[in-house]
């Protein structure tokens, strides 16, 4: 599976989480379509034609919850482009590490310094967070479970480069780390969507109903060949 299909598997596991839509339903292949147009609309006038697809095919419409869905896709799929093309070799030979840092002002609901080290990341000096690129860490501080921003919904956390030269002089290590079972900079990806039990959908509907945004759907990066 290619980059394009890879993104495309992203895009239908936030509509399916984020708008409650199953496989067959009509909406979900036109919001699909809405977001992925090549020359994609702006945010209002998705927002507007989503609204449309869902009351065209019998669904109500959660405002909050469509903004999430165009949000949280647009960052994804720039995240994953970002991500694919620092992955190369000669990108990571400059940079072979990425430091978490604050992109966004919004009101963080997780405290990222605690997760970091409840996942095995090391912090350096006044509290940097740095990993190399192709460390696991990645994986376990997202909600989506995939090595790149955004790491949880709502969240406003995202990565910047770090040179070789800074790495090892804040004692890193430039070499980086494989793990096992996953082949980063592969030219040919793929992203597969667990299946969902029905509790799992409970709790996610139950997690919307009350106001609450946080979800964990994981996500594998493989190589085709695998």
């Amino acid at each position: 599976m290619n980059v394009s299909a890879a993104k495309e598997q992203i895009a239908y596991t936030i509509i399916d989480v984020l708008l409650c839509l199953e496989p067959q339903d009509k909406a979900r292949q036109q919001i699909f379509q809405i977001l992925s147009q090549e020359n994609s609309p702006n945010t209002a006038t998705a927002r507007l034609m989503i609204k449309d697809a869902l009351r065209d095919n019998g669904h109500a419409v959660d405002h909050e919850r469509i903004q999430m869905c165009i949000d949280t896709f647009r960052r994804l799929t720039h995240g994953f482009a970002q991500w694919f093309h620092e992955s190369s070799e000669e990108a990571k030979e400059q940079y072979p590490a990425l430091e978490l840092i604050r992109c966004y002002e919004m009101e963080e609901t997780v405290n990222w310094i605690e997760k970091w080290q409840a996942c095995g990341g090391r912090i350096y000096s006044n509290d940097r967070m740095i990993a190399p690129m192709d460390d696991p860490i990645w994986l376990k501080i997202s909600d989506f479970g995939l090595p790149f921003p955004p790491f949880a919904l709502n969240s406003g956390m995202g990565w910047e480069e770090v040179t070789a030269e800074d790495f090892a002089a804040l004692g890193g290590n430039p070499d980086g780390v494989v793990p096992s079972g996953l082949e980063f900079g592969s030219g040919e990806v793929t992203v597969k969507k667990s299946r969902l039990d029905a509790d799992v959908w409970a709790a996610l509907r139950k997690e919307f109903q009350t106001g609450q945004s946080h979800f964990s759907v994981k996500l594998g990066v493989v190589n085709d060949e695998q």
